[in-house]
């Protein structure tokens, strides 16, 4: 194969994601001060890279506070499987505020004080969102700078073993996914290609329209179930 055509090739397998690519270095910001690097842990251990919504400490995403709780009870797995997890909120983040509300996410058992055993970490500028190709809003007047969160799962290497970019707030790998393919379990090929995936036929129902939905509901005498939500 000549030089020109190999160059070509391996172009189009990085652009379509592939699986072991080297990942970029970036620089997060510390809470109280300072920097982490992902090259730090490079040749000592894996990485879980956890992109959240953001938050400024007045709001935290319910997704990203259920994501937040799952990995504070299983951190111990994580580090069995020699790897670290890092929490990212994008852009001008509040970390502590981030936590608190975090906290008080559960009503009815809310934890003021809520910590996590492993960082959490700022992006400030979004360089890190850029280089692992997490969209971001950077408008002013934006809640959350990111509304599609990823999980991105690095070896000791700092090769990419797994990328998870969901498709709305709420699309994110279960926590023993990202065990599998960090223990060996699952290929992680295999796991790359399956969170890309659909994962077949969903149940679902038939939404309409407010006043179409109230006008079939009198014309059929039936009770109306009303949802309300918000992304966050």
């Amino acid at each position: 194969m000549n030089r020109g055509r190999s160059r070509t090739a391996a172009l189009a397998l990085l652009a379509a994601g592939a699986v072991s690519a080297l990942a970029q270095d970036v620089e997060f910001a510390r809470p109280g001060g300072g920097t982490l690097k992902l090259s730090d842990y490079r040749g000592k251990q894996a990485v879980v890279l956890l992109f959240m919504r953001g938050s400024a400490g007045e709001f935290a995403c319910f997704h990203c506070g259920r994501q937040t709780h799952d990995y504070r009870a299983n951190y111990e797995k994580f580090r069995a499987a020699g790897a670290e997890v890092l929490l990212v909120l994008p852009g001008p983040a509040n970390a502590a505020g981030y936590l608190r509300k975090v906290g008080e996410l559960d009503e009815a058992h809310p934890e003021p004080d809520f910590s996590v055993p492993f960082p959490v970490v700022a992006d400030p500028d979004f360089a890190a969102c850029r280089a692992f190709n997490v969209p971001v809003d950077e408008s002013p007047n934006a809640t959350f700078p990111v509304s599609r969160p990823a999980t991105v799962v690095l070896d000791k290497d700092g090769k990419v073993l797994f990328e998870h970019h969901g498709k709305n707030p709420s699309d994110r790998p279960a926590v023993d996914k990202v065990l599998a393919v960090l223990t060996g379990v699952a290929p992680a090929a295999g796991a790359a290609a399956a969170s890309a995936a659909p994962s077949g036929k969903h149940p679902t129902l038939a939404w309409v329209e407010f006043e179409a939905g109230m006008r079939q509901a009198r014309e059929r005498r039936l009770p109306i179930l009303l949802d309300f939500y918000a992304d966050w």
